[in-house]
């Protein structure tokens, strides 16, 4: 990888793509960035490069190669240790009397500030 930096104005991570522009075909490109290359374009990092958007009516393709996604792995309650070593978290839960109080809770008083912009804004 390059050395130099992402081009983006506060970004300080290492470019990783370049985007080539191509105004009189309306279609831009991002491609690897490789050490040696004499392209000229705008040099990205992954997340800069991964948020391009072009204008309405032109066409962008990326041939960047991709790293391999990560494996999802699905954690079965059933059959895990109850005693929480695997690293996985359980949410608590709740009886119908929290869930009445939180309901009641939700419903209360509009604090006055709230009520005032309420007001302000003819809504109440």
């Amino acid at each position: 990888m390059s050395g130099e930096y992402c081009a983006r104005v506060l970004c300080s991570e290492r470019a990783s793509a370049i985007l080539l522009i191509n105004a009189r075909d309306l279609s831009a490109q991002i491609v690897d960035l490789q050490e040696d290359t004499g392209i000229a374009g705008v040099r990205l990092c992954r997340m800069h490069a991964d948020a391009v958007v072009v204008p309405l009516g032109w066409t962008l393709e990326d041939w960047r190669t991709r790293a391999p996604e990560p494996e999802l792995v699905l954690v079965d309650d059933a059959t895990s240790d109850s005693s929480g070593s695997s690293g996985a978290r359980r949410l608590p839960t709740m009886d119908e009397a929290e869930e009445e109080d939180m309901d009641e809770a939700a419903v209360g008083e509009v604090p006055p500030l709230l009520s005032r912009a309420f007001r302000a804004a003819g809504l109440d």
